[in-house]
């Protein structure tokens, strides 16, 4: 009696299959991360635009843009509770007449807001709250609802969600030369500047008012994350939550602070000065998340301009000019990027 013929895959049919596949999965992926990539700076595009706008509906309700910052100890706080109302998110309470990190504001602090969330970050959004501490030396205590703490377990440690999207209120004193005509920054630096769009005389559309600053509470510099032992990055506690004081002064990098290797505290023996962020004029974007304009895009980062509008600007801008961009009434004339 004949036995069937069974028909199966040969071993070597077999690896062929699998081979094919995995030549198949090779050029797939690629792809599949670009696509990704590119929705997330469309997001982010779209959520940097909402924030701007918002900004321009407090003016036309206020005559005048947002403050970049309070920093009393008694009220601190920066732009995003401002535009609450102008964000569809009437329904957060802000108390403005406390700091960010009073008990009464960690209702608010503890909202995730989407639009302040670029999709490209990898860091984690709710954040720890610390005290103001020195650069290059400790990163301060952290808030709890009754004073503050050294302890990173402590259960009492407020926290808050983070914010991808800051301003400027002023430049590095290296910067502010007649060589890059650099003047005053649109927010400037208090509630008591001049922030009326009619100050804006270099025009609307050349003038940078929200930039992405992403990373905080982590440090970044290059494409590379810093050891938590690193204590270079200005204040990630006191800043970077959404409801804190994200505001900058904005600075470019010399090449020499571009690469990880080259960025250590003095006294893990390299060359960063101990309590100040280095300055230069070699790297203007993705250099340092620290003082600078930075986000998770290959080469590039993305700005806000006052007309509402958004670019991305890459890597290989000059300082000369991201400065020009940011500053309202320097009087230069913007070559493109």
């Amino acid at each position: 009696m004949d036995r069937p013929v069974r028909h199966a895959f040969t071993l070597i049919e077999l690896l062929v299959v699998i081979a094919i596949i995995a030549i198949l999965l090779g050029l797939l992926l690629p792809a599949v991360q670009k696509v990704r990539a590119a929705a997330a700076r469309t997001q982010c595009a779209n959520n940097m635009k909402q924030v701007a706008l918002a900004i321009h509906t407090h003016h036309d309700a206020n005559n005048q843009f947002v403050y970049s910052r309070i920093t009393s100890a008694a009220a601190a706080q920066g732009h995003m509770p401002q535009l609450l109302p102008f964000l569809e998110q009437g329904n957060v309470v802000f108390t403005f007449t406390k700091s960010f990190a009073d008990p009464a504001n960690q209702a608010a602090a503890n909202t995730p807001l989407k639009v302040a969330r670029c999709p490209a970050s990898p860091v984690a959004p709710l954040m720890k709250l610390r005290k103001s501490g020195s650069t290059g030396t400790s990163y301060g205590k952290y808030y709890t609802a009754t004073g503050d703490t050294t302890d990173p377990n402590d259960p009492t440690i407020m926290t808050g969600y983070s914010n991808d999207y800051w301003v400027c209120h002023a430049l590095n004193s290296q910067y502010a030369t007649p060589s890059t005509g650099a003047k005053d920054t649109v927010l400037g630096g208090g509630a008591s500047v001049d922030r009326r769009m009619v100050t804006v005389t270099d025009g609307l559309s050349n003038t940078i008012i929200l930039f992405e600053h992403a990373g905080y509470p982590d440090h970044y510099v290059g494409t590379k994350k810093l050891p938590d032992t690193d204590f270079t990055m200005d204040q990630p506690g006191w800043w970077g939550a959404w409801v804190g004081i994200c505001s900058f002064t904005l600075q470019g990098y010399g090449a020499q602070y571009t690469q990880p290797a080259n960025y250590v505290t003095v006294a893990n023996g390299g060359t960063h000065p101990n309590g100040s962020t280095p300055a230069g004029w070699d790297c203007a974007v993705n250099c340092n998340n620290s003082q600078g304009l930075y986000g998770f895009h290959d080469n590039t980062a993305g700005v806000a301009m006052c007309d509402g509008s958004v670019r991305y600007l890459t890597t290989s801008l000059p300082v000369t000019t991201l400065f020009a961009m940011a500053t309202k009434n320097g009087g230069e004339v913007i070559a493109g990027d």
